[in-house]
């Protein structure tokens, strides 16, 4: 993997990025991404790569393949971090316990040096709060007895916590049901859609042209992709196309992604907490994970966030409604009231559907599209993707480039011919 060292930055940069100050406010080397605010894009273009899509593997894509000197365009219907993307929303987690996946901690290990790395480059801008996580387990299960040993295998802190001592360390949990904790202390919080918009604002502000408009494949010629044309009426020529463009991977190629690709659907709740106990909140309170839900402590004053995988239903990330049911507010107040009891008569602040796009072996996908030689397909996040974003990124630029990639991960994230 490329290293990315401060000088590195520096050198393309050409001095510190300062999207925030470190008290917080805008400073002012920071520009606004111009298309997003409006500003008309050129008719026509021709770029070496244009990228669909910039979420978490599309915006990392485009700005690794800036930084290494080519001419990028990073088209999105929506925007950055927009309300529909599989990277939409506030927070994300960034864990380093995959099971037997060895490939994703190995990954994970290095993500955490390269989200502290551009969160300083950005004038450190909060782009990640190291909060810890426990797992809470009446027994072991073999993906958490796989999870330990490659993180021991690989020098990752952890901790088994018996009950009595699990007790002490957080009285904020219900922990009656609970025989002991797994602690990973390096466990953190991503802010995803801030990151998001960081990620393009430096895409832009290194010369990307960032476009804000839906792209289709256009003109084809042979086995080549010759451009994508916009609904703005724009055409982009380019040599090389990367569609990392998520959930709309199905619409966009039919054949090959469809019943490749799944979007079922989630939702996540952010409850009160009290103004005079601070147990909840961060750093007093880890990530948490029991049964089917996972959460974080209230970070900036946003609440206590869970998130459920009560039902999978198929989700619409262009037209289905982002309203949680009465069901499924009444199940999310049960869970808060067995596991937080002084939270019990907090109110619910915010409710959240958003959708995940699984591959058939929830493994990303990065592979030719079988019918065009130059066109990219990047997807398969499956709920595990924005972690991941600032690797995938790097890698894909890699290998769109011709760069020599590692052949483990060419065979893990090939497309494969299994179907759901």
């Amino acid at each position: 993997m490329v290293k990315l060292s401060r000088r590195k930055f520096l050198s393309v940069s050409g001095g510190s990025l300062g999207l925030f100050s470190l008290t917080g406010g805008r400073s002012h080397a920071a520009e606004p991404i111009k298309a997003i605010y409006g500003q008309p894009a050129a008719n026509a273009s021709t770029v070496d790569v244009a990228v669909i899509g910039a979420g978490a593997f599309g915006g990392w894509t485009a700005l690794y393949l800036r930084e290494m000197g080519l001419s990028v365009a990073l088209i999105d219907a929506y925007g950055p971090g927009n309300a529909r993307a599989a990277s939409g929303g506030e927070t994300r987690q960034i864990r380093a316990g995959y099971g037997e996946r060895e490939i994703y901690t190995r990954w994970v290990l290095e993500a955490f040096k390269r989200w502290e790395v551009r969160q300083e480059e950005w004038g450190g801008l909060p782009l990640f709060y190291r909060t810890g996580q426990v797992t809470l387990q009446r027994e072991w299960s073999r993906g958490l007895r796989a999870t330990q040993g490659v993180l021991n295998k690989l020098g990752v802190e952890n901790e088994v916590i018996e009950h009595d001592e699990l007790t002490r360390r957080y009285p904020q949990f219900n922990l009656d049901d609970i025989d002991f904790g797994h602690y990973v202390p390096s466990t953190g919080v991503l802010m995803a859609r801030r990151g998001c918009f960081a990620v393009a604002e430096d895409f832009e502000r290194k010369g990307g042209q960032f476009v804000l408009a839906k792209a289709k494949p256009g003109q084809r010629s042979a086995r080549q992709l010759q451009e994508v044309t916009l609904s703005t009426g724009q055409i982009i020529a380019a040599d090389k196309f990367v569609f990392a463009c998520g959930p709309w991977l199905p619409k966009v190629f039919p054949n090959p992604m469809k019943n490749r690709l799944v979007t079922p659907r989630r939702v996540t709740f952010w409850y009160g907490v009290p103004a005079d106990d601070d147990r909840f909140t961060y750093p007093n309170c880890p990530n948490f994970g029991m049964a089917d839900v996972y959460g974080f402590p209230s970070i900036e004053g946003r609440g206590l966030k869970f998130s459920t995988s009560y039902d999978s239903i198929p989700f619409d990330a262009d037209t289905d409604e982002r309203l949680v049911t009465e069901n499924e507010v009444e199940r999310a107040r049960k869970f808060l009231h067995k596991w937080f009891p002084a939270l019990h008569d907090q109110p619910l602040l915010e409710s959240r559907v958003c959708q995940y796009e699984n591959s058939v072996d929830e493994h990303f996908i990065v592979d030719h599209h079988p019918d065009m030689e130059n066109v990219w397909i990047v997807g398969g996040g499956s709920g595990h993707g924005y972690k991941h974003g600032i690797m995938l990124g790097d890698y894909v630029a890699r290998r769109v480039t011709g760069e020599a990639t590692d052949p483990e991960l060419d065979r893990t994230f090939k497309l494969k011919q299994e179907t759901f």
